[in-house]
């Protein structure tokens, strides 16, 4: 009986080591990182506002972040000081979703320019519109 009863629970372990027990292998998958990108005419499109002139705008999204870069250059013929500027996000009602700031706080040099980016921690890839305030 003993005998009997030790193949039987041999037979069982062998069993369940050999077929996990029952238990389904479960494949675990990471998210794949997927960049998201606006390109909405009224987003990208290069704005002039006083001597600054705002190009090759860029809004895309990655890693749960929006990053907004911009070139702002100083058309006039002196040096511009310029210390941040404010991006309103519109939806395509008009509504602003969020100004975010673009922080220069330096001299422009005249007809030079430079690369400012913003982040927000929430998707803007589907924002209807962007507008610059000029804060001196």
């Amino acid at each position: 009986m003993k005998k009997v009863l030790l193949v039987v629970i041999s037979t069982l372990m062998l069993t369940g080591l050999t077929t996990g027990c029952g238990c389904s292998k479960k494949e675990t998958k990471k998210e794949e990182n997927k960049v998201k990108v606006n390109t909405n005419e009224e987003v990208i499109k290069d704005q002039q506002l006083e001597v600054f002139t705002f190009t090759n705008t860029s809004l895309i999204y990655e890693d749960s972040t929006s990053i907004l870069t911009t070139v702002v250059t100083n058309t006039s013929d002196k040096t511009e000081f310029l210390k941040e500027f404010k991006i309103n996000v519109k939806d395509k009602d008009g509504n602003i979703i969020v100004t975010l700031t673009g922080f220069v706080g330096d001299n422009i040099e005249a007809k030079s320019s430079t690369v400012i980016t913003s982040s927000y921690g929430e998707d803007l890839t589907k924002a209807a519109s962007i507008d610059y305030e000029v804060v001196r």
